[in-house]
């Protein structure tokens, strides 16, 4: 698990670089354009350089595999690269055409798309990684690392038929551009801050334990970047997919100067995200023990207390990386990314430099704290700049009051549960479906959530009308 974990912030690093920021540029541009055909289309540049730098990167991650294996001290890891490095391009086409889905309102062929695509992963990558690691554990995560290429090329596969057989077509003009980086300088920075963060600490963690006398320094890592992120990032996904279909309908609305709909739009995504992110974080708060236990029942008993204490110290992050994306996603669409990329920025040279602090005396959880202020920081700051953009939100503020009171009153509802059923699995079915029922039926009746569907800007096309 350490070694994947070393493998995939690189693999996430060259996507950061090559296209990050390609889905919202191109995303932002379809919706404005559908509100005023006079703004100049850019999915075309977008579509060649990211084309052209994911390229790049594949080539780059595959001549200097050995040099950046070395680095991070794990030379044997060489050979994924070379097997990763085609996922390059291929998400970084499939991140073009879900930004052209995305801007005319067909993200729900996004989220099914990518809920796909982690199937696949899962699927693929798991069943490799079971065979091949019977003859050795790089073989093995060589067999995870492949679960990753086939998921990605599977993914762009079906993008591109989804939109080869759509019956309003936005047409692609792949060509370069001179001022498109210009136009999107703030963004495409913006993009490359996250997962340089979290390349650093693959380059970082396991040398600086190593160096203070951690002897299973690549463990402890393999149990923070793998098993808890991996559950803390389900949450945040889902959550991230909503902040995604915010930026079109902004775009939409800043094209058409509403700034009414900008400001219900941006209430309902921050209500709905925090509404799945809430649950999820009194859930895996209560039920860390449970969710070790059945998900890494192999783990010795050190590991599993070093574990469920990083699962509950750090699940606070489903929610404010998820309202921090969603935060960062509208002042985004409002022409305002230089705040976003100076917040990200000191942000995450502040976590670098506190985690590198903690490290020698709180070992990897020191890495924790330091991710869970970055999340805290960069949600509140966002927050705080909508609210000087778009004001007060006095609703906004009460519905999400309503949300967390709700998690509180499930997360109470549930010690009885937990301490009172012996058997593991009743206990965790038990809990999820009773704690689901209570969170959901309370928000339903104090109105915090309405069953209801809204348009917030017109389906139709303009492309087809312009001849274009």
């Amino acid at each position: 698990m350490g070694a994947y974990q070393l493998v995939f912030p690189v693999f996430a690093a060259a996507i950061a670089l090559t296209s990050g920021s390609a889905g919202i540029i191109i995303s932002r541009n379809v919706a404005a354009r559908r509100a005023d055909p006079e703004i100049k289309d850019g999915c075309g540049a977008c579509f060649f350089y990211t084309l052209l730098f994911s390229l790049g990167a594949a080539a780059f991650l595959c001549v200097f595999a050995g040099a950046i294996a070395k680095i991070q001290g794990f030379y044997e890891i060489k050979s994924c690269y070379y097997i990763i490095a085609p996922a390059v391009v291929f998400v970084g086409m499939s991140s073009c055409f879900k930004g052209v889905f995305n801007g005319g309102e067909e993200w729900r062929f996004s989220a099914v798309c990518q809920l796909a695509e982690q199937v696949v992963r899962a699927v693929f990558g798991l069943s490799l990684a079971y065979y091949f690691g019977r003859f050795s554990l790089i073989k093995g995560v060589m067999g995870a690392v492949a679960g990753v290429t086939a998921a990605e090329f599977f993914s762009l596969i079906v993008c591109f038929l989804h939109h080869l057989r759509g019956r309003e077509k936005y047409p692609l003009k792949i060509r370069a551009e001179r001022e498109f980086f210009k136009r999107n300088k703030f963004i495409t920075a913006q993009y490359l801050i996250m997962p340089l963060n979290a390349l650093a600490d693959g380059l970082i963690i396991v040398k600086l334990l190593t160096f203070y006398g951690y002897k299973n320094a690549s463990s402890l890592y393999g149990i923070y970047g793998g098993s808890v992120n991996t559950l803390i990032n389900m949450p945040v996904v889902v959550a991230l997919s909503a902040a995604v279909t915010i930026v079109p309908a902004v775009s939409y609305a800043l094209a058409s100067r509403s700034v009414i709909d900008i400001k219900e739009r941006t209430r309902e995504c921050v209500k709905y995200v925090l509404f799945i992110t809430c649950a999820c974080f009194f859930g895996m708060f209560l039920l860390a023990e449970e969710a070790v236990d059945i998900l890494f029942s192999s783990f010795s008993a050190q590991m599993r207390e070093e574990t469920v204490f990083l699962l509950r110290f750090s699940c606070v992050n489903m929610m404010t990386a998820s309202l921090s994306g969603v935060f960062t996603a509208v002042i985004q669409a409002l022409e305002e990314g230089n705040f976003c990329l100076k917040t990200s920025l000191f942000a995450g040279a502040g976590r670098i430099a506190l985690m590198c602090a903690l490290l020698p005396f709180l070992s990897i959880d020191g890495a924790a704290i330091s991710w869970v202020l970055y999340y805290a920081v960069t949600a509140l700051s966002g927050y705080l700049h909508c609210r000087k953009l778009l004001g007060s939100d006095k609703e906004m503020i009460k519905n999400n009051g309503k949300i967390l009171f709700g998690g509180v009153i499930m997360f109470l509802c549930l010690f009885a549960v937990k301490y009172g059923v012996k058997n593991l699995y009743v206990r965790t079915a038990v809990c999820i479906s009773l704690g689901a029922a209570v969170y959901f039926a309370f928000c339903l009746l104090t109105g915090a959530i309405k069953i209801r569907r809204k348009n917030y800007y017109s389906p139709r096309r303009i492309w087809h009308k312009r001849g274009e």
